[in-house]
């Protein structure tokens, strides 16, 4: 009885590893912010890494990472002199979320909405004329709605980046991010 349960648990296991379709996926884009860190920061990098399974043809779950660094800077030039004086303000967002995205199509390109829900942790630097100061690092719950595309590997997509506040600050972007994304095994 154990020899037959054994294999049945071996079989079992067999057919849903052949029919598993693990994702991976990276991008890179252009972030922009919003809210309330728009008054400091002008743009910036945003890139994110994703290990996932495609629990149906229409629906992938993963665990997804973004980091968006924005930057901002207020210079003042005096042009008698020649001097150049001011501040360079940046912001770095690290999200880590469980993200669901859905397919509306099952073949070719492949348009989809996704929704990552996870925290968010926050840190600023400012730089002036005379030094450098870490301005505060928080975390916070944070969630990610972006609506994209997939054709072959290709994967695009514009998101909306809600990370909460750091103190009385919102700290949003909107980005997009040109990327890849891998489907191993499967039918």
């Amino acid at each position: 009885m154990r020899k037959f349960l054994l294999l049945a648990a071996v079989t079992l296991l067999g057919m849903t590893a052949t029919n598993a379709q693990v994702k991976f996926g990276f991008g890179l884009g252009y972030a922009l912010p919003t809210g309330d860190i728009a008054d400091f920061t002008d743009g910036g990098v945003s890139a994110h890494l994703e290990l996932g399974y495609g629990v149906t043809e229409d629906i992938d779950v993963s665990f997804l990472y973004t980091g968006d660094f924005l930057v901002g800077s207020d210079l003042n030039v005096d042009t008698g002199v020649g001097q150049i004086s001011g501040s360079v303000g940046n912001v770095a967002i690290g999200t880590f979320m469980l993200n669901g995205r859905y397919y509306f199509t099952k073949e070719g390109f492949r348009p989809y909405g996704s929704l990552g829900l996870g925290f968010a942790t926050i840190g600023a630097v400012e730089v002036d004329d005379v030094s450098a100061e870490v301005a505060g690092s928080t975390s916070n719950f944070a969630f990610r709605p972006a609506l994209g595309f997939k054709y072959g590997v290709l994967n695009m997509n514009a998101s909306y980046l809600s990370a909460g506040k750091a103190g009385d600050i919102s700290v949003n972007d909107f980005a997009i991010n040109l990327g890849l994304l891998f489907t191993f095994g499967g039918n």
